[in-house]
């Protein structure tokens, strides 16, 4: 069944609606963290140099895990709704505070600012994903995911191109507050879509978060969530290679703070239009023709290609291939593909554990990188010229632990 098909059936305007009004939703909210993206690790470059940048996704797990545990206890206590909008307004409160110290230069604040910046659009994500996990069937996702994905990179395309051609103009620090303001058509949209297809609800033996706020268990009692663990791990070991590579590559070629942001701009506003127009006209279609697991095993080896590539012709253009392609499909078929596999599980999976796996294992696996690369630095080893070939090795374990997947489609 296509999308415009579904959208006319009964089941259709409810859930389907709420889908699009949620999509709606993820795109005013990645275009904030566009602004945010951009801007913290400008201002971050600022007042420290990029080696250090280790330093603050080591902590960054610290920060993720009281944050995963504050989402579960409001969960028990009030339920997904009413979480989500104590969420939304923590974020804003954060934003506007760190907005300010940043004005009055204060070092910590730009260190903060990084911090928060990677851990809490990581669980804003998956307040999405779990709702909509909730509301789909699994061949109602393969047709509805791509589009809602879409609609989020749409957003962090108009943020992108805004940021690369205003950043200048507007100066950095003023994105920040400007990201502030994007939560609120944001939070209005996500507020309807639940209002529309109602609020998910656990089952007795999981209401008020019986089996504990973070139903840790899960990963003993479910083997598919335990290996998902596992592969968000490595694949997040990728990830944040390329993230320091292009990071350095991006220092040593830029040096003017808003020249950089701008940059950065339009490197995240090209990873956009790739994952946007994957969303919409491949997504839908790869998900329909292949198998879940096919899809998931074959991604990491693409990334094998690419890395392969920067290591014969190492240059900040290579640098930003390796992360562009790795965040296109990470934002596009990686994500939509994984996502079905949640649909069959339980409330507290697809709230609690899938925050465990998707947030916190997703920076945790950044931190524990971060830490490995951080005591190099103090040793003063250079790492810079191992990201590349770390990258291929992960890859090629990452692609062995997806073909371990035993998904039922």
């Amino acid at each position: 069944m296509s999308f415009l098909n579904f959208i006319k059936t009964e089941r259709g305007k409810k859930v389907g609606v709420a889908t699009i009004f949620a999509g709606v939703s993820a795109m005013f909210c990645f275009m904030a963290y566009e602004f945010m993206r951009s801007s913290s690790e400008s201002v971050f470059l600022s007042f420290f140099p990029a080696s250090s940048k280790v330093y603050a996704l080591t902590l960054t797990p610290v920060f993720l895990f009281l944050i995963i545990y504050f989402y579960g206890f409001l969960l028990s206590k009030f339920g997904s709704k009413k979480t989500m909008l104590i969420y939304f307004a923590f974020v804003f409160i954060s934003i506007i505070s760190l907005y300010f110290l940043t004005l009055k230069k204060i070092a910590w604040a730009g260190f903060g600012l990084l911090i928060f910046k990677e851990g809490y659009i990581v669980v804003l994500s998956e307040i999405y994903w779990s709702y909509i996990n909730s509301i789909l069937k699994q061949d109602e996702a393969r047709i509805l995911n791509g589009p809602m994905a879409g609609l989020g990179a749409l957003g962090s395309l108009i943020g992108g191109y805004f940021v690369s051609s205003f950043a200048v103009r507007l100066t950095t620090k003023s994105l920040i507050l400007y990201s502030s303001f994007l939560l609120f058509p944001s939070l209005l949209f996500l507020y309807y879509a639940y209002n529309i297809s109602g609020e998910p609800k656990p089952a007795d033996d999981e209401k008020g978060g019986k089996k504990g706020h973070l139903h840790l268990s899960i990963f003993v009692e479910n083997k598919t969530v335990m290996l998902l663990a596992v592969v968000v791990f490595i694949a997040q070991i990728v990830s944040t290679l390329g993230d320091i590579n292009f990071t350095y590559y991006v220092q040593q070629y830029i040096s003017d703070v808003d020249l950089r942001t701008a940059y950065l701009g339009g490197f995240w506003q090209k990873v956009n239009i790739i994952s946007f127009t994957m969303q919409f006209l491949i997504t839908p279609i790869v998900l329909r023709k292949f198998k879940v697991k096919y899809v998931l095993v074959l991604i990491p080896l693409l990334h094998i290609m690419t890395s392969l590539y920067s290591f014969i012709h190492p240059s900040l253009f290579s640098a930003s291939l390796v992360l562009m392609i790795f965040k296109s499909m990470d934002y596009s078929i990686y994500r939509a593909s994984k996502e079905i596999i949640y649909i069959p599980f339980s409330y507290d999976t697809r709230y609690r554990a899938k925050q465990f796996v998707d947030a916190f294992t997703y920076r945790f696996s950044k931190g524990f990188t971060s830490l490995i690369l951080s005591l190099m630095n103090i040793l003063s080893y250079n790492f810079i010229p191992l990201t590349i070939p770390l990258i291929a090795a992960f890859s090629g374990l990452w692609s062995y632990m997806a073909s371990r997947f035993k998904i039922e489609e």
